[in-house]
């Protein structure tokens, strides 16, 4: 392990994500649940559970394995592509850095493929939800995973919501680079300042635990009342003249959850990493460790990660790759995003984002405009060649309607579903059937 002695050393785990443009690439983030036909969790331990399904999946892929103590935890690809599983046996799925939207589809479409025959082999579904639709947080097992052993008491005790955002929702990020520490802070202020945006436009997670949730995007909800001092949007790092040296002193203030001992995370908690740093103990792993423990809207790792959006079906993760890719690779396109809300005042950004969770793109502003009328601005600001804009088409539909994919269930559930809205909702989120359209063509939805 190398030492952290010299704090000048805490900048390179975010500088290390500088590229030139011409090397800019994109990575995947797709997170799904994965449920029996009645939208419960299927546990880690079992017959047909999680442990067995990614044992199917090793074989069919031929991906190296991911062990901890001898339990199938993930699995990995040479070229960077990856399957992990969440505290609640989520299923993620992790592209390779790739330049094209076209690219990331192939990768989306060939795992899809082998999450579609899993599907046949266990009866089982894999569903495109921002929250798990049938079950709480302590009807679904966690997966042996030790790090997870410290963090699921602390997340009990550190907001009311902790345990909710640890099983029971799922979300898709993106990962993206940036060129030069200007570069990096004016992306990291714009992801941060879109937030109340991307949440709304893409909200999607209005039924959980068998019951409607009151909100279009539960899970962005949920994400507000887990732990207020490594998550949301801290209001130094929205500010115009935010950099990242102030990525760095936020991150060194939120209190620890873990350092490295014999190569593993043991519970590190009760101080701050400034206070660990400050005993000459700390080293490089556990900073990138501590690091990877942050959950705000926009992070470090060392891409840049948006983290604000629901899961869906596979065509909008790929609607939300070609949007990250069309405002943030764009130099015209970044500094018209970030002008979108920088005349927010950080009270009218928090309150729009919340209320982005509750009403989506209904949600109403305090100049009289509403979410959707930003979401119409920033999807048309998306900046991509003519073979990519066809990614945008979900969007576009959505947009139309006026409605997330959220609102719209809400209202379903409420008007058309009466006292059944459980098997609805997992009817319609079960979406792997669904062919992703080549980039010409746009992407097909149901």
């Amino acid at each position: 392990m190398s030492s952290l002695r010299d704090p000048s050393r805490l900048m390179d785990a975010l500088s290390r994500g500088h590229r030139p443009p011409s090397e800019f690439r994109l990575g995947l983030e797709y997170e799904m649940f994965v449920t029996g036909l009645d939208g419960h969790a299927v546990p880690y331990r079992g017959p047909g559970g999680m442990a067995e399904i990614l044992e199917s999946l090793a074989r069919r892929t031929g991906w190296r394995r991911l062990e901890e103590d001898g339990a199938l935890l993930g699995l990995a690809a040479e070229d960077g592509r990856g399957i992990t599983l969440e505290p609640g046996a989520q299923i993620e799925f992790n592209s390779s850095p790739r330049e094209g939207v076209a690219a990331i589809q192939e990768e989306l479409e060939e795992i899809v493929g082998h999450f579609d025959a899993l599907c046949r082999e266990f009866g089982v579904r894999f569903l495109g939800l921002g929250a798990q639709p049938a079950d709480p947080p302590d009807r679904i097992e966690r997966i042996p995973k030790a790090r997870y052993e410290v963090l699921e008491p602390y997340l009990a005790g550190a907001g009311e919501l902790g345990l909710w955002m640890m099983k029971a929702t799922c979300g898709t990020q993106v990962n993206f680079d940036h060129a030069d520490p200007a570069d990096a802070a004016l992306k990291m202020r714009t992801g941060f300042a879109l937030a109340p945006i991307l949440s709304a436009l893409f909200a999607n997670s209005t039924l959980r635990a068998g019951e409607p949730s009151g909100y279009a995007s539960w899970r962005g909800h949920v994400w507000t009342a887990t732990d207020d001092t490594r998550c949301g949007i801290p209001a130094r790092l929205v500010a115009a003249d935010s950099s990242l040296a102030d990525y760095v002193d936020w991150a060194l203030d939120v209190p620890m959850l873990f350092v490295l001992q014999g190569g593993r995370p043991q519970d590190g908690r009760g101080r701050s990493f400034r206070q660990f740093l400050a005993t000459g103990q700390a080293t490089t792993e556990d900073w990138e460790l501590h690091l990877s423990t942050l959950f705000p809207e926009v992070r470090f790792r060392p891409q840049l990660e948006i983290r604000s959006t629901d899961t869906g079906c596979p065509d909008m993760a790929l609607a939300l790759c070609a949007l990250v890719k069309g405002v943030f690779y764009s130099p015209e396109a970044l500094e018209a995003a970030w002008q979108l809300t920088a005349g927010w005042s950080h009270h009218q950004r928090i309150s729009a984002w919340k209320d982005a969770h509750h009403r989506g793109l209904a949600a109403p502003l305090a100049d009289g405009r509403k979410l959707l009328d930003y979401a119409r601005w920033l999807v048309d600001l998306a900046d991509l060649p003519a073979e990519e804009l066809a990614y945008l088409k979900p969007l576009h539909q959505i947009l139309e309607k006026g409605m997330s994919e959220g609102e719209e269930m809400a209202a379903l559930v409420e008007q058309d579903w009466g006292e059944d809205p459980l098997t609805q909702v997992v009817e319609a989120s079960y979406c792997l059937p669904r062919k992703l359209a080549p980039s010409g063509d746009g992407a097909a939805r149901s």
